[in-house]
């Protein structure tokens, strides 16, 4: 079964790079305005986990109808191996792992990974990170995101001796970190929710 996990840390948090151009409030309301389109974009999957210990997120999540995985509070790459081990106990054979801040993915980007062959395959924002990690089996190599991961995780599944592609999907080459990546958003002609909050934001 295919599934797609997304881990998202408390929001206090959240987009700490813009903090000296976003207010806490804004960053918060544009942080669940990407949740929102991401979880959007991945709707038709079967299995869907996010892993968080926020509240709001999890309202949300509840909401669109995705399972709860407790972030056990050790990082990013804990939370995605918290959510590895419950998509597994529920019988995933393939797990997509994608972060919550890429707004302009879209369900068919989601398709052509799921359709890549491969053991593990690599999408990479243009900044070098990962935009989506497609492991089969899901525990197939540990998770290893952070700057410069894209590198990382293609390196440990070469020596771990398994098939490894890489693609390049327009709706996963941009992540919002910083000021730069908010204003490639809001110059967008996309409609979604994160882009008109960015443009409102940026105004």
């Amino acid at each position: 079964m295919d599934a797609v996990l997304i881990p998202v840390k408390h929001l206090d948090g959240a987009k700490g790079r813009l903090a000296e151009s976003l207010a806490p409030a804004a960053r918060r309301d544009l942080a669940l305005a990407m949740l929102g389109d991401v979880l959007q974009a991945a709707s038709a999957w079967p299995l869907r986990l996010l892993v968080t210990s926020d509240a709001e997120v999890a309202g949300a999540g509840r909401r669109a109808g995705w399972q709860l995985v407790e972030d056990p509070g050790t990082g990013l790459n804990g939370a995605v191996a918290e959510g590895t081990r419950a998509a597994v106990d529920l019988g995933a054979s393939a797990l997509l792992v994608m972060p919550f801040d890429v707004p302009l993915v879209t369900g068919d980007d989601l398709r052509m990974l799921f359709a890549t062959a491969g053991d593990v395959v690599i999408c990479r924002s243009d900044d070098g990170g990962t935009t989506a990690l497609l492991r089969r089996p899901p525990d197939a190599i540990a998770p290893q995101f952070g700057p410069g991961s894209g590198h990382r995780h293609a390196g440990a599944a070469a020596a771990a001796g398994l098939h490894v592609e890489e693609v390049r999907l327009p709706g996963l080459r941009l992540d919002v970190d910083n000021v730069a990546d908010l204003w490639r958003l809001a110059a967008t002609r996309s409609t979604r929710p994160s882009a008109v909050l960015a443009r409102k934001l940026l105004g």
